[in-house]
């Protein structure tokens, strides 16, 4: 049976957070391109890219912005507890601005990225 996610746990650095919104995996190590030549014939190329984690938070999770976007690199654990599978985010770092939205306290525009990626199911 093909189940879905849905709950979701983020360990960043030892300290848990939880996110806001949907989390928005992205897993291919790999960017694929296509278009055609001159006499018509189609091509494709393929360039590697990193592996990320793009997700929301609540402005009241306690992350200290600054001092976190700055750390070197951050290990992070994303666990999908609907389905058991935890995907590891080792030497990670953050990617965009931070954005809050005033009515709702939600927090978009940043992402988890980095090279190297690992899973474990429980």
């Amino acid at each position: 049976m093909d189940t879905k996610g849905g709950r979701f746990s983020l360990t960043m650095s030892g300290t848990t957070y939880s996110g806001r919104g949907a989390a928005k995996l992205m897993l291919s190590g790999v960017s694929p391109t296509t278009g055609v030549n001159q006499d018509g014939t189609p091509y494709r190329t393929v360039a590697p890219k990193l592996v990320g984690l793009d997700l929301s938070f609540d402005r009241g999770v306690g992350l200290l912005w600054d001092e976190t976007m700055l750390l070197n690199s951050i290990d992070v654990t994303f666990v999908e507890t609907d389905l058991n599978k935890t995907h590891l985010f080792t030497s990670a770092s953050w990617d965009g601005d931070p954005t809050i939205d005033s009515a709702t306290g939600e927090v978009t525009g940043l992402k988890v990225m980095t090279g190297s990626l690992n899973y474990q199911t429980y």
